[in-house]
């Protein structure tokens, strides 16, 4: 197995492959979701992966804007999804989240951050999955990944 030097100075464009490969697997995780809600898989799983495609995806585009500025603060966000989101609109420029999508990213934020998406818990048998909200989300996912690519940014 390969090891990398994490002080290792990147160029340019050994930075522009750092952020596409994450915003690749972001996109990829999302895709997962996706495709696991439509062939009826877990929903708790599901979930994960929308939350894990969102926190990837939004941070392989922050690098993509300034790499120098978020390298060092991507992991300060951590997996606190409505800072990536907040900090990935400012830098594009784009407007605030509007409110029931907010909401909705804020609860799977904290279900998200406190992993109680992905490991066993008591929160499995007293919520069902399928009654948390996550469509908003999605939606606001695909309208962010269209401007992306539009844009360029993953190119």
């Amino acid at each position: 197995m390969a090891t990398v030097d994490s002080a290792e100075q990147l160029t340019v464009h050994g930075k522009r492959l750092v952020a596409a490969s994450m915003y690749a697997k972001g996109k990829a995780f999302l895709g997962a979701a996706i495709l696991l809600r439509q062939k009826g898989g877990h929903e708790f799983v599901v979930l994960h992966l929308l939350c894990q495609g969102i926190e990837v995806t939004l941070k392989g585009l922050l690098l993509f804007m300034d790499y120098e500025q978020y390298k060092p603060k991507l992991r300060r966000i951590g997996h606190k999804l409505l800072s990536v989101s907040e900090a990935a609109a400012k830098a594009a420029g784009l407007p605030p989240l509007k409110r029931d999508v907010r909401t909705e990213l804020e609860a799977l934020s904290n279900l998200y951050s406190q992993h109680l998406l992905r490991y066993g818990s008591g929160y499995d048998i007293l919520v069902n999955p399928s009654t948390i909200p996550s469509n908003r989300v999605l939606r606001r996912m695909a309208a962010v990944l269209r401007l992306a690519e539009r844009k360029g940014f993953c190119a």
